[in-house]
């Protein structure tokens, strides 16, 4: 093979050794960072099981949790409490801030609360308090074993898990069973998202609300399911920019706006969307309900958009005349001011005929309902129907069953 004009022998060869050495180098440099970070996340990373922490499911870990929290929450930067594979039995529990940095709780393994009805504190099994972005998620469970605690009727069943005073939170991919109370409750807070949760607990579990919410705005559920024994989602007051798309809910009581009005100077709830959900074999569908005999309050700026009814009982229903010792209660009516709501693309069947059941407050009738494009067969036979009591409203596009506004 003859050599290339003017060029020196050997030059290819010192050419390709260069190219050697430079990608070696590459290679090592990377190899150094991958290292760093891993350093640096073994560093940032606090597993229960280094603090003492048993995973057979019957050994306290509830000091272990605490611990790592706290060496979690005071690192500079902040950290992440991990609960690796197992099952961890964990007492009443308060994972309190403010944290020096943004601050993780990672479930891989499955934490088991104590079969008593009565053992939390402040009928909190986990609370989180007072914390700054925040993020609970991993492949894991939390299981309530509410199975005792159904039949109890008292008032200090605990909730799984509050969130207080939390701003800028993510709670992602874990599942919440069984539990005694509300599976999950959110109070006093801003931009927090629940993303892919599941939560699941049997059809005759009661109070087993999936999420409530209360004095909190911004608040996204998306993309989860909730198979449960009352309502999927509820907001309570001072519920304010909701967002909740892509939810699967069924068997439970649907999703509730409510109930409102039995207490004192209650925050109004407004500017909610639930959208692109799915109910099945649930008892209502979507709901506003205030107590019949109730303090004032307003209900404002609600749109419900695109949702498939499943053999649901209630799809479309609002609720004034909400009372326990309804004998009592009867000849009272209703003080909060429902406006501005919006139903959507509302599709399926209803298990019973009254598809659209609006019973709103003689005092202050319902203003500003519309409806568009309302689709609702029942299942039973025969035309739907709809009720509607004290409303202002209008009615277009398709509408079945006819609208009564």
């Amino acid at each position: 093979m003859k050599k290339s004009r003017g060029q020196k022998p050997g030059i290819v060869e010192e050419e390709r050794k260069m190219g050697l050495n430079s990608s070696h180098i590459e290679c090592l440099v990377l190899i150094a960072i991958l290292l760093c970070i891993t350093k640096c996340y073994a560093q940032n990373v606090f597993n229960i099981m280094q603090f003492g922490a048993s995973n057979d499911g019957r050994t306290d870990s509830t000091q272990a949790l605490s611990k790592a929290w706290r060496q979690a929450c005071w690192r500079d930067g902040g950290g992440v409490v991990l609960v690796p594979d197992g099952r961890f039995l964990i007492f009443s529990l308060v994972l309190k801030g403010p944290c020096k940095g943004s601050i993780g709780l990672r479930i891989n393994g499955q934490l088991l609360a104590p079969i008593d009805p009565n053992f939390a504190i402040a009928q909190i099994w986990l609370s989180i308090y007072e914390v700054d972005n925040l993020f609970v998620d991993g492949y894991g469970s939390f299981d309530g074993r509410g199975f005792l605690a159904w039949s109890i009727k008292t008032f200090n069943r605990p909730i799984s898990m509050k969130l207080t005073k939390i701003n800028h939170a993510r709670i992602t991919g874990i599942t919440s069973y069984n539990s005694k109370f509300f599976h999950f409750g959110v109070h006093g807070c801003s931009d927090v998202t629940f993303d892919h949760i599941r939560v699941m607990a049997p059809r005759d579990s009661p109070n087993t609300d999936g999420i409530h919410i209360s004095k909190s705005s911004g608040i996204n559920i998306v993309h989860s399911r909730f198979d449960t024994g009352d309502d999927c989602i509820s907001l309570g007051p001072g519920s304010r920019f909701i967002n909740i798309t892509n939810i699967h809910c069924g068997p439970g009581h649907g999703i509730s706006i409510g109930s409102l009005g039995k207490y004192p100077n209650e925050e109004d709830v407004s500017d909610v969307l639930v959208r692109d959900s799915t109910f099945v074999g649930t008892d209502n569908g979507v709901r506003i309900k205030t107590w019949s005999s109730s303090h004032p309050s307003f209900v404002t700026k609600i749109v419900f958009l695109n949702l498939e009814m499943k053999d649901v009982r209630n799809p479309m229903i609002i609720d004034q005349k909400y009372c326990l010792d309804c004998s009592r209660d009867k000849m009272s009516t209703s003080r909060v001011q429902i406006r501005d709501v919006r139903y959507e693309g509302i599709r399926g069947t209803s298990a019973t005929q009254a598809a659209v059941n609006f019973e709103c407050s003689q005092v202050f009738p319902c203003e500003g309902i519309v409806l568009q494009d309302i689709n609702l067969s029942f299942n039973g036979g025969g035309q739907p129907t709809s009720i509607c009591h004290n409303v202002k409203g209008s009615a277009f596009g398709k509408q079945l069953p006819s609208s009564c506004l």
